[in-house]
């Protein structure tokens, strides 16, 4: 039995609770990566950190994620999501807490990375892997529902981040953070069960290397990877750097983080309608069309100094960057064998958070160097057509795949 055939089943009504579980999982996880953006400045003022060096600390976040994505992604295919998922939301929430504590940037860095590898890690790649495992006709929308929780949380976690820390200082914020992650996360991963058709299904195909796709995964993960190190490049430039950006240009503190709260509750609307548009066309299509509309508009936040313009930018990069996320998940699973779901997502996205801790890293390295975000957003944009092109040959490759297996079939 091939892979298209096992992927055409009933879904079963307890799969939406796991994308309710799962929304929760990707909020906070993404959220608590979102949170450097709020410590720039207090750290700025205290320490006299420059922004690259702070910044770094989102990209030793994104490492972890990465490296420890591809540990705990792999091992989700043997033992199941509810395990790792729970070790996860104790280190999670037990990193931010104890940022309470630090003083030097070593150790600032060392806690983002276990929040990022033992952390959130536990959480992403297993955990999605999972929603699309309860999914058949409906996965790109469940998929896209469970990203759009990230996009929620890098927008509220990091505005609710700078409340408390308006209100109490950054290292009480950064303790009740810790502690309220706790209480919502842990309860919530008890309710994680793996999906009944899919272990069935893993039984009877062990061996099978078939795919939607119709193309060898060890050739379409890598070209995927690939792009999707581009694409988080471009993305990274304003999830980290739109606060600072836009209390530069004069916003307020409160403002500036309204700005990347309206860019993740546009992010909301963008991962449900792209989720429903890789359903109707394919996953690589709809991540083409995100991936265009990301790129389009990041450059332009460095060319106003209208509030009402970053606003207006603002919602635009979220709608299509938000797809960019939820479709190359999609692709990932789309590419890859049943068998090995978690492995191929973790792959992809660890590629992902590869770039995002470039994308970070390099914008705060030239505002360094040039006391300005010019240079930053302009290498965001170009790292945005590099992704374009990549994806563009990757269809050509299919296309032309295709045709070709069409033809040998004619001739026999």
């Amino acid at each position: 039995m091939s892979d298209i055939a096992l992927d055409q089943f009933d879904e079963h009504p307890y799969g939406w609770v796991i994308v309710a579980v799962a929304t929760v999982c990707f909020a906070l996880g993404f959220g608590a990566g979102g949170t450097i953006s709020v410590f720039i400045k207090p750290f700025e003022q205290e320490f006299g950190w420059l922004r690259a060096d702070t910044s770094m600390a989102y990209t030793m976040h994104t490492i972890g994620t990465a490296l420890g994505g591809l540990v705990w992604g792999s091992l989700s295919d043997r033992i199941g999501a509810r395990k790792i998922a729970l070790l996860g939301s104790i280190a999670m929430a037990a990193g931010l807490a104890a940022l309470r504590w630090q003083s030097e940037l070593w150790l600032l860095y060392l806690l983002y990375f276990l929040v990022g590898a033992i952390g959130f890690a536990c959480l992403f790649t297993p955990v999605l892997a999972l929603t699309g495992l309860w999914f058949s006709a409906r996965k790109g929308l469940a998929i896209g529902i469970v990203t759009a929780g990230g996009a929620i949380g890098q927008g509220v976690v990091p505005y609710l981040a700078q409340l408390l820390i308006t209100e109490l200082g950054w290292r009480a914020a950064a303790l009740w953070l810790g502690a309220g992650y706790f209480a919502v996360l842990f309860p919530l991963m008890f309710l994680l069960r793996p999906a009944p058709f899919a272990m069935q299904a893993r039984g009877r195909s062990d061996r099978s290397d078939s795919n939607l796709w119709g193309v060898p995964h060890a050739v379409t993960i890598p070209w995927l990877s690939l792009a999707g190190t581009f694409c988080c490049i471009c993305m990274a430039v304003p999830l980290v750097h739109l606060v600072p950006l836009g209390i530069d240009l004069g916003c307020s503190p409160q403002t500036a983080a309204g700005l990347l709260l309206s860019l993740m509750v546009a992010g909301v609307a963008g991962r449900l309608f792209f989720g429903w548009l890789a359903d109707r066309i394919g996953g690589l299509p709809a991540y083409f069309i995100a991936s265009l509309a990301q790129t389009s508009v990041v450059f332009w936040f460095t060319q106003t100094r209208d509030i009402a313009t970053l606003f207006q930018l603002s919602v635009l990069f979220g709608f299509g960057f938000a797809g960019v996320m939820t479709c190359l998940l999609i692709c990932a699973r789309e590419a890859a064998p049943l068998r090995m779901s978690g492995t191929a997502m973790a792959i992809v996205s660890t590629a992902g958070w590869i770039g995002m801790g470039l994308g970070s890293y390099q914008a705060g390295y030239f505002y360094d160097i040039t006391a300005a975000y010019l240079w930053s957003y302009a290498n965001a944009a170009i790292a945005g057509v590099m992704n374009l092109l990549v994806v563009a040959a990757l269809f050509w490759f299919r296309h032309h795949r295709a045709l070709r297996q069409t033809a040998s079939l004619e001739h026999v």
